[in-house]
């Protein structure tokens, strides 16, 4: 391998920004050199960002001073996502990043609490939420990092974060530039080919001219100006299964005195909205399917519903699907060039995140390449799918009729992938990953089912032998625990105080 190796990103955001920090972090500054290039004279969309715990890994490779980062972020902690309205209007559940009770005899947990469940009837069960750490303490406004007993709950506390997409850019942009990585403020003319949609040489910049590399990383965003355009590779389009293709983003208040530790989901008639609550303001969302309804109405109705008239909006499209190869040739796309599943689950960023890790897992230098671009490609292509069969089966999950978007949601054919799962789960509340490639587990999978409505005729064989007075005491030392532990919790608020109030 010649050295330096050239590596080249195309486009900042948080994509490109990641990508840069990462790579300055694992790469040796005598072997490889990094540019990105961005042009300040293209906009970014600033809004709140909402994350899932893989964030906390990415930035502990980085070992980022986690206080400093959300100070400079206006960041907060986040425990789930709150889930209303989705079944039916007046509906809420969560989705907590943290288990259910403990499994038993080696089944998992919601074995146990189904059967409790359908021996003792819905509305006389034991509440799903006084069962998971992490969503008792949420709906308290409570929040505190794992502490050091691992003997306690308190110990194993999974949480992720939101922040401000823009600063965490900038943020990382200040890590990677100090690291050695070159940036440029300048835009891409053309991307140079000897054949047409070949590997790449160089790209063609306005104010640099000729910029060389040995490998390209395509961070452009929706424009993919290289996996898109200079190599022409074509995008699996998900609109059918996955109708939600457009928002309107605002900056809004904070619900109440506290920051809430988890993301709000707030299904409307046509679509749903976010509420992620940063340090100094709650971000606001109104996310629709212009199949259904268009722009104007859109902002118009989201605004009359949060009572913000006077703010500027930021109008955001794009469609739900994934790039046929997110690598070809000398070209890996990270990030939304690579794909794109609408921001239900809070997935953007991992989609990101975990294309940087496979990327470094599998770096390209000397010799052949295609053996590691099928791999890279094969494992992309199996995560967003399984994202993708996720978030859809929200929308498939629901008894809502009041709207046309809902009636086509409710009512439309779903891949066989997905057909599957929901077949598995209602014949013994099985939930099995396809493969470790997978994000979402059985407590995802089980917190949607259950809170979308989704009830099994069964459960596993081994969670009916325990005696059913066994089995209540167990549920009620889990309760009794759990509400204890979240007691002795500070508030979302005071912790971000003591530890990472932005100035």
């Amino acid at each position: 391998m010649t050295h330096p190796y050239q590596i080249v990103i195309l486009g900042g955001g948080s994509a490109g920004w990641m990508t840069a920090a990462a790579l300055s972090k694992v790469l040796d500054q005598q072997k490889y050199r990094i540019t990105l290039v961005e042009s300040a004279a293209i906009g970014t969309v600033s809004v709140g960002e909402a994350t899932i715990p893989g964030i906390r890994e990415f930035n502990q490779l980085l070992e980022i001073n986690e206080d400093e980062f959300l100070r400079e972020t206006n960041g907060s902690f986040k425990l789930g996502i709150a889930f209303e309205n989705w079944q039916n209007i007046g509906d809420f559940y969560m989705h907590p990043f943290g288990p259910y009770g403990v499994t038993l005899h080696g089944v998992h947990f919601h074995h146990y609490y189904l059967r409790h469940q359908r021996e003792q009837g819905e509305a006389d069960a034991m509440p799903l939420s006084d069962l998971n750490l992490e969503w008792r303490a949420a709906i308290e406004h409570k929040f505190t990092r794992p502490i050091a007993d691992k003997r306690s709950p308190l110990g194993h506390i999974k949480y992720a974060y939101h922040f401000d997409a823009l600063k965490y850019a900038q943020y990382l942009k200040k890590y990677a530039t100090a690291r050695g990585v070159v940036a440029l403020d300048d835009r891409m003319v053309e991307a140079k080919q000897q054949v047409k949609h070949g590997p790449i040489d160089a790209l063609m910049l306005e104010k640099n001219g000729e910029l060389a590399g040995d490998f390209f990383i395509d961070c452009s965003g929706f424009k993919a100006l290289l996996i898109g355009e200079a190599l022409d590779v074509s995008y699996h389009d998900w609109r059918k299964w996955m109708p939600c293709d457009s928002a309107v983003a605002l900056p809004g208040q904070h619900d109440n005195a506290d920051i809430l530790p988890y993301t709000r989901s707030i299904a409307h008639h046509e679509g749903w909205r976010w509420r992620i609550p940063l340090q100094h303001r709650t971000g606001e969302g109104w996310v629709y399917s212009s199949r259904f309804t268009d722009s104007e109405k859109a902002e118009r109705e989201f605004r009359d519903t949060i009572g913000n008239h006077d703010s500027k909006a930021n109008h955001l499209r794009w469609i739900n699907g994934r790039r046929d190869q997110a690598w070809r040739h000398n070209c890996a796309a990270i990030g939304l060039s690579a794909g794109f599943i609408e921001p239900l689950e809070s997935t953007g960023l991992q989609l990101t995140q975990s294309g940087i890790m496979r990327l470094i897992s599998l770096l390209p230098g000397q010799g052949e390449l295609s053996e590691r671009a099928a791999a890279f490609n094969r494992f992309t292509a199996e995560e967003i799918t399984n994202i993708r069969d996720f978030v859809m089966c929200h929308y498939k999950l629901t008894n809502r009729d009041d709207s046309e978007f809902w009636r086509y949601c409710r009512d439309m054919e779903i891949p066989d992938s997905l057909q599957q799962r929901l077949d598995l789960y209602q014949e013994n509340a099985s939930v099995f990953r396809n493969s470790n490639n997978e994000l979402f587990n059985e407590i995802s999978w089980f917190s949607m089912f259950q809170g979308q409505g989704l009830r099994p005729a069964n459960v596993h064989p081994l969670a009916e032998q325990m005696p059913a007075a066994t089995l209540q005491q167990h549920l009620q030392t889990i309760q009794r625990v759990f509400a204890q532990s979240v007691a002795q919790l500070p508030t979302h608020e005071q912790f971000i105080k003591e530890h990472c109030k932005a100035p």
